[in-house]
């Protein structure tokens, strides 16, 4: 069974420009997909390296990356997109101790096509880790001539990963760029890097449909999910968060009062007008009374501002 760590250092489409409330951008124009380098390096104290056929992988490869719809057709652009250039960098390594082995396997895949100055390039930079156990050949068979089982599972170790990225790759586009319904789904899984892209996305395209599973969110176990999915509401603009936060975040835990109070004063409404003037009479910090008074004090200078601008 592999294990896989997958960590993704930058996934981009360069400047997705401004965010607007359409839900489904325009189709990127495709690249053509050029050179796939493949670069192979095991470690140093590897006394029995995997041998890879550095051949295979960029074929293997380069038949992954035709086949994730990045790129056009071979032979249909006629010579005059833009080519994308993909470089891999593998590192393996493969421990054996008795009759157990464990490969070992990091790959690096960055892809540019020459046109980073431009809105609608299509480039990224991913690295993932994997490692597989498998059944190591008896000593007197690994001098044979038939490959050792550590070729080929790091072979397909290095693939899986690679494809793994790949995959993770085109599930982000699709939160930030595809229809609102790969948003939806992203924010029904229990967890995950995909659902966080998914919070920050339902904000950013301001998708008010993602609204209740955001409210729902707020009471998430995990810190970072609560404040990413406050923020989304925020960027919506749902006021029904003031009536969330109000109701279920207690008025002794402070370092939550300090999240929240400048949340409730942006979201504004008479409910959070109310509450920041409740706080800021009665609590018993008083520097939990100040921020709650001085953040009242914004909402109140926005409103005016708002109330002063409508009559115009």
């Amino acid at each position: 069974m592999a294990s896989l760590r997958i960590l993704v250092l930058g996934w981009g489409l360069v400047a997705l420009g401004c965010h607007r409330a359409a839900p489904v951008a325009p189709p990127r124009p495709r690249p053509a997909l050029g050179d796939v380098d493949v670069q192979v390096s095991v470690a140093p104290d590897d006394a029995s390296p995997p041998h890879l056929d550095a051949a295979l992988l960029r074929e293997r490869l380069r038949a992954r990356l035709l086949a994730s719809g990045l790129f056009l057709a071979p032979g249909t652009d006629g010579g005059a997109a833009p080519r994308a250039r993909v470089t891999a960098r593998i590192a393996t390594e493969a421990v054996e101790v008795g009759g157990k082995g464990e490969a070992r396997a990091r790959v690096e895949l960055r892809l540019d096509d020459g046109r980073a100055e431009a809105a609608d390039s299509l480039s990224f930079a991913l690295e993932g880790r994997g490692s597989e156990r498998y059944a190591a050949a008896p000593a007197r068979k690994a001098a044979a001539s038939t490959p050792a089982p550590r070729d080929a599972v790091t072979r397909d170790l290095v693939l899986r990963v690679a494809g793994d990225l790949i995959d993770g790759y085109l599930a982000r586009r699709q939160i930030a760029e595809g229809p609102p319904a790969a948003v939806h789904a992203a924010l029904g899984a229990d967890g995950g890097e995909l659902r966080d892209e998914a919070i920050h996305a339902a904000g950013e395209r301001k998708l008010r449909d993602e609204a209740p599973r955001l409210l729902q969110l707020l009471n998430d176990p995990d810190e970072r999910t609560r404040d990413e999915a406050l923020g989304a509401l925020i960027a919506l603009g749902d006021r029904r968060a003031v009536t969330e936060l109000t109701r279920t975040r207690s008025l002794r835990d402070r370092r939550e009062m300090r999240k929240i109070i400048e949340a409730i004063a942006i979201l504004g409404g008479r409910e959070a007008d109310d509450y920041l003037s409740f706080v800021a009479a009665t609590h018993d910090d008083d520097e939990i009374r100040a921020e709650a008074a001085a953040a009242r004090a914004r909402l109140e200078r926005r409103e005016n501002d708002a109330t002063a601008l409508g009559s115009r």
